[in-house]
Parts: C-alpha cells; structure tokens; sequence
C-alpha cells in the first residue's frame, strides 16, 4: 500500500492586512502630493525653461498625473 503524506498547503492569497493596506495608501497619497507640487512648481516655470526640460505648457498635467507616473516605474520610491 501506498501512503500520501497530506501536507498543509497554503493558498496564493494573502490574508487582508491591515497595516499593509494603510501603508500602500499613504505611499499613494504622499506621492499625490508629491505630484501636486511638482505640477505647480512645473507651471511656475517660464516658457523657456520648460522648453529646456523638453516638455510644452500643456503636456504638464500629463506628465505629473498620478497613472502616467505609476505605469512609468516599477514601484513608488517614498
């Protein structure tokens, strides 16, 4: 006969955490933040000076939205 050792397998997901997810959103709402500031000092900028960054007046907001940011990094440095 054959014996099975029945092992505890643990499943993929994790369990709900609490700390972790109070973490995640003040990581996401510091770097909101962050990007606020960068915007408006952004358009505080003259024309030329901008120019010398690469970007044009209007490709601010694209530039420091929060998604754009995101999809651009592999993770958020705090």
């Amino acid at each position: 006969m054959t014996t099975m050792d029945h092992a505890s397998y643990e499943t993929d997901r994790t369990k709900f955490d609490l700390l972790g997810f109070a973490g995640r959103a003040l990581r996401l709402a510091y770097h909101g933040i962050k990007m606020r500031r960068e915007r408006a000092a952004l358009h505080a900028m003259p024309d030329y000076m901008l120019k010398d960054l690469g970007i044009g007046r209007s490709e601010i907001d694209h530039y420091t939205s929060v998604r754009y940011v995101l999809s651009h990094t592999d993770r958020m440095d705090g």
